[in-house]
């Protein structure tokens, strides 16, 4: 079998649905007044690692939506928190075969803040990520990864991913 069959069998497989989300805990903060919402998450593997992801919504009148981003949308940054206790910048790359129970939970959380926020009334159709890279690489594996898994659980129109930030807009 050919590697880019390999490989296309597993974006294929990527999401497919039996991956269990792990139970976490969540703070939620909107800010009417200003036309935005985050929603941090927390949750921890078996392996113990900790996780934390930030979700953040700007629409309206806000000036990330109407100056810096040019309209509504949405964005997910997740990462390990690093076991010194010190501040995560979703640099840090973890390999231990838990990507799709954490890519799950990401996805919960998301449509779960997605829902309260109630997105569709905002007019946010726009999702931004940004992917880490491992260290000294041009490496867009992850960001191929997330792409097909947002394919696959997102009602998306459009996905544009530009070596930094992946852009999805949805129907």
């Amino acid at each position: 079998m050919k590697l880019s069959s390999i490989i296309e069998q597993i974006f294929t497989e990527v999401g497919e649905g039996s991956a269990k989300a792990y139970r976490y805990t969540q703070s939620f903060n909107m800010a009417a007044e200003d036309d935005s919402a985050e929603r941090t998450v927390l949750f921890k593997t078996e392996d113990g690692d900790e996780y934390e992801v930030r979700i953040q919504a700007f629409w309206g009148d806000h000036y990330y939506a109407r100056d810096v981003y040019g309209g509504p949308y949405f964005t997910i940054d997740f990462f390990v928190k690093p076991e010194d206790g010190g501040f995560g910048d979703g640099t840090a790359v973890v390999n231990k075969g838990r990507l799709f129970n954490v890519m799950a939970t990401i996805v919960k959380a998301a449509k779960e803040f997605m829902d309260d926020i109630d997105h569709e009334s905002k007019n946010i159709k726009t999702m931004k990520v940004s992917p880490s890279k491992t260290e000294g690489f041009d490496d867009d594996r992850r960001a191929n990864l997330y792409m097909a898994y947002i394919k696959k659980h997102l009602p998306v129109k459009s996905i544009k991913y530009d070596g930094d930030d992946i852009v999805a807009t949805f129907k």
